[in-house]
Parts: C-alpha cells; structure tokens; sequence
C-alpha cells in the first residue's frame, strides 16, 4: 500500500493497474493524421465504466472519437473537469532507441509516443475519478473527465466540436456556472533554480498560422527582371520574422516576483528586475540571452516563425510568386486583428499580401480561485520545497476553448521533469518514469477528492 500526505490510500494493485492501462494506450497508434483515436476512447470507456461511472464515446462527423465520463455531483456548483487529448504527433521511428508504440517497460521508464504528451495524464485523471467514485463518498460538483480528439491539429474534430455540440456533457448548462477544468499547459520543471519549479498554467499564447505571398515579374534566369518574387519574399522574411518588442504580461511579473524569492545572486536580481515597474526595459535589455536559457524567455514576446518556403518550377525560370508560411504565438493581451493588419502592410510596401490566416482561436486568463489554491498545496506536496507559480503556456492547448466560454482552465500535471525528459515531448524517445507516474496518479487522485468533497 501506499499513503500520501493527504492520508488517502491508493491500493497497489490500482498503481499496477494504472501501469498496465498506459501500456495499453501507448500501444494505439493514435497518431495526427490521421488520428483513429477510437481505440484510446474505447480502452478509457471500459476502465471507467468498470468502476461504475456513466461513459459516453461521441464521434464528430469526420468520425473521431473522444470519451467522456461522468460522476454526478450537485450542479449548484462548477463541474470539474479533467481534460487530457488521445491523439499523438508523429515519430521518426527509426530515431527511437525503442518501439514507440510497444508501451515497454525498460530502464525504470515507461516508453512510447504519449507517454508524456498525454496518455498518461489520461490515465491519471482516470484513475482518479474512478477512485472517487469506488471510495462511496459523495461528491460536492459533477467531476467529468474528457479525452478528446485531434489537439495536435487543432482541436477542430475534437474539444472545440464538443463544445460546440454536446456542451452539457462538459458541464456547460444556462442554469449552472461555468466548468473549472484541469489539462495540460504546464509541467514541473527541475534545473531552472536549484529546488523544482511547479507552474500551473492559467493562460496562453495564441497560435496564428498565415502565408504572405510575394509578387515579382516572371522571366528567364538569364534575363532576371528587376522585380523578383523570391527576392521581394526574403526581404519580407527578414522583416516579419523574429520577436516582437519584448514586454512582460502580468501573469508573468507574478511569475517573476515569485521566482525572485527562491532563487539567489544574480538570478534573483534579474528575476526581481524583470518584476518591476521597470520590467519592460529589463526585458528589452535581456530578452535574447532570456530566450537561450528557455520557455521562460519565450513569453516576453510575440514570436513569427517562417515554416515553409515554396517558389519556381524551373531552376532557369524566374517564378512571378513566392509563397511562406509562418507561426505566430502572440501573448494573450495581443490584438489579433491588429498583428495581422501590421503584416499585411508590410507586406504590401513590397508588393506582398498576407492570405490563408488561421486563427486557432484564444481564451482569456483565468482566474485564481480556490482550485489554483489546491493545486498549490498538492504542488508543494509533490516535490517538498518546490516552487509554486502560475504561468503561461508558450504552445496552444484545448483549454482556450473553455477558457473562452468562461471557464477557469489551468494547466498543471503533476510530473517534474528534467530538461532531457522535457525534451522528448513531440521528440525521440519520449517515456515517463514510472516511479513518477505512480506519484502522479496518486497525487491527481488527491487534488480531485479535495476538490469535490
């Protein structure tokens, strides 16, 4: 048996269980495109509705699956919900040193695409409902758990369509507060400071996808016409590209104030400096070295990213347009519109225009209620001396979908990861301790029996 801080008792045998049940997921190729995440929603249908709890598999009109399940509780209050993704990107495998779907056990690690990015946050959120609901208590709000398609595309076939058409099953309702929602945004961190530092995410940047396409006379290579395509598009890479003028939101002076007090020397100078009235010209001074030492330095910026590249269909031919593709991730208090209208003009001073603009959409920050505050105090019982801080999320997750229709979403799983192991998210080798993911599991079923008892 094991026993956490919070006194409750997860069984041995329910930790072996879990093992087994990520094993299982890992072993589904889930992977975005073309997702077929059926699988990962069956597997989750039949453990939950073992321990008793009403299931549901929906199934958007492109035929992808996502799970929810359900312990009712009063909805006088806010649902909580526990939101994982069943869908994986793709793998290199001849890159990987093991099966990435062969969910082995080697090493004290468990490997496979998902193992961190987010099967096993499935299963904890699982097995924590499924504790709650075998413990016989009876819970004080409706406690959901969702594992929903294609987020690695988007979330269009996933949470944003079951937002839009089963909103009720997610503890959406005109009678009732909107949901709180726990998913992923934000991991525990070891070698920022010398103890961990445990973000819980409460907001994100904004994903904006867009082509500028430049425009040139076409003619013979050996002939070149004064107005070229490809080289008016250079000119615009060069000057749409990069980081805007770094500031820093508020949720990151928090972050800093908090990160101030734990670190020492001249690391908690800089943190404090960055915390301060004057934390914009701080930032502005220290962004490029910031940016090099980590995700912390990407959110003092809006970032634009060229991806793709395409011009010409002969090399003796010169193309009358060029075309590239960019990512923007843009802070939360951004002005969307704005941005792209400030492209565009620069597009248009060198004969350009910006088209195919895809707004993965944003949510606002959210609050800190009394949720935060229990993931807090489970924070610092996970890794004892710890730093605790909300933050924001360089990338996009299915929080901004209910986020946006008033939830309070935050981002927090219960894993402290070293950079190496970070670095496996989307990459080679990715594996969760097991050790670790035993914590977790016990861990997450201790924020959600303190939250809905």
């Amino acid at each position: 048996m094991a026993q956490d801080k919070g006194s409750r008792i997860i069984a041995s045998s329910s930790r072996s269980e879990s093992v087994k049940l990520l094993r299982d997921l890992l072993r589904v190729r889930s992977i975005n495109p073309p997702g077929d995440e059926a699988g990962v929603a069956e597997l989750l249908e039949t453990y939950l509705a073992g321990a008793g709890l009403e299931t549901k598999i929906v199934t958007s009109p492109e035929g992808r699956s996502s799970l929810i399940a359900r312990l009712d509780g009063p909805q006088d209050r806010p649902a909580l919900v526990l939101l994982s993704h069943s869908d994986v990107v793709p793998v290199e495998e001849n890159n990987w040193s093991r099966d990435p779907f062969g969910g082995e056990l080697a090493e004290g690690f468990i490997w496979g695409r998902g193992a961190l990015d987010m099967k096993s946050v499935a299963v904890m959120h699982a097995v924590a409902l499924a504790e709650l609901a075998r413990s016989g208590q009876t819970p004080s709000r409706e406690v959901i758990v969702a594992s929903t398609a294609d987020e690695e595309a988007g979330g269009g076939e996933g949470a944003r369509w079951v937002l839009d058409e089963h909103a009720e099953l997610v503890g959406f309702g005109d009678a009732r507060p909107a949901p709180e929602v726990i998913s992923e945004g934000a991991y525990g961190l070891a070698g920022m400071l010398d103890r961990p530092v445990i973000p819980i995410a409460t907001g994100e940047k904004t994903a904006v996808f867009f082509d500028v396409v430049a425009e040139g006379d076409p003619g013979h290579g050996a002939l070149p016409p004064q107005r070229q395509a490809p080289v008016n598009l250079a000119v615009l890479i060069e000057q749409i590209a990069g980081f805007a003028t770094p500031r820093v939101h508020p949720v990151l002076r928090e972050q800093f104030s908090t990160l101030s007090g734990a670190a020492s020397g001249a690391t908690a100078a800089i943190f404090r400096a960055l915390a301060s009235p004057m934390g914009g010209t701080v930032a502005r001074a220290l962004a490029p070295r910031l940016r090099k030492a980590g995700a912390l330095g990407l959110l003092l910026a809006d970032s634009t990213t060229p991806t793709r590249l395409s011009a010409g269909y002969k090399s003796n031919v010169v193309p009358a347009e060029a075309r590239a593709s960019f990512d923007s991730r843009l802070l939360p208090d951004t002005d969307v519109d704005e941005y792209i209208s400030s492209v565009d003009t620069k597009a248009r001073r060198h004969g350009g225009r910006v088209t195919n603009i895809d707004n993965k959409g944003f949510g606002p920050v959210s609050s800190k209620g009394p949720l935060f505050e229990i993931l807090k105090q489970a924070s610092e019982e996970l890794a004892p001396g710890a730093v605790t801080t909300d933050s924001l999320s360089p990338g996009i997750t299915d929080l901004r979908f209910f986020r946006a229709r008033g939830a309070n979403g935050y981002g927090w799983i219960p894993l402290v990861l070293t950079p190496e192991l970070l670095a496996t998210i989307h990459g080679h080798d990715e594996r969760v301790g097991i050790d670790d993911f035993e914590q977790a599991i016990t861990v997450m079923s201790e924020v959600v029996h303190r939250a809905a008892t």
